[in-house]
């Protein structure tokens, strides 16, 4: 039996223009998340991922399996850190499932969000200030080429120590 996410397994390249057709299709792909969803940006952006449902959908994942993980490489998270996100606090509270980079280059200027689900699905959007790209629902070649150069980067990177939780 294969391993398909949704039964609708064509590579269609979706177009977005705006947070009100982005927001509904990060959700969609992370309910969809069965082991990895990997996040990159200049922050964690908070339109995105800092909504209930998308939280839910983190923490279930987390929660899923010991193998299951998200990753975030974020050039800055000061900014989250002041307005509280939500994934922030949840990447605290599941610190082995959910795991906070910066890229180690902070020269290297990240200009885009990208958003990773397992092996098949992803949503781009090439300006970190506006909401619109791409995504695909189901697209595993497109996917693994952007697997590579976020792993590249998580290679490269170091742990954000700004998010790790003080205990006492």
């Amino acid at each position: 039996m294969e391993n398909f996410p949704n039964n609708n397994h064509t590579a269609e390249r979706i177009r977005f223009d705006g947070r009100e057709e982005a927001i509904p299709l990060v959700i969609e792909l992370a309910q969809q998340a069965k082991h990895r969803i990997c996040i990159l940006g200049r922050n964690i952006d908070h339109v995105l991922f800092d909504n209930p449902e998308f939280i839910q959908c983190a923490s279930r994942l987390a929660r899923r399996s010991p193998r299951s993980e998200i990753q975030i490489i974020a050039q800055n998270t000061k900014a989250n850190m002041q307005q509280g996100h939500r994934l922030i606090e949840l990447a605290q509270q599941l610190s082995t499932a959910i795991h906070i980079r910066n890229p180690e280059n902070q020269q290297q200027t990240i200009q885009h969000t990208l958003f990773l689900v397992d092996d098949f699905a992803y949503l781009n959007c090439p300006s970190a200030t506006q909401y619109t790209g791409f995504a695909s629902r189901y697209d595993r070649l497109e996917v693994r080429e952007l697997l590579l150069k976020f792993n590249d980067l998580w290679q490269h990177s170091k742990a954000d120590r700004s998010v790790r939780r003080l205990t006492l």
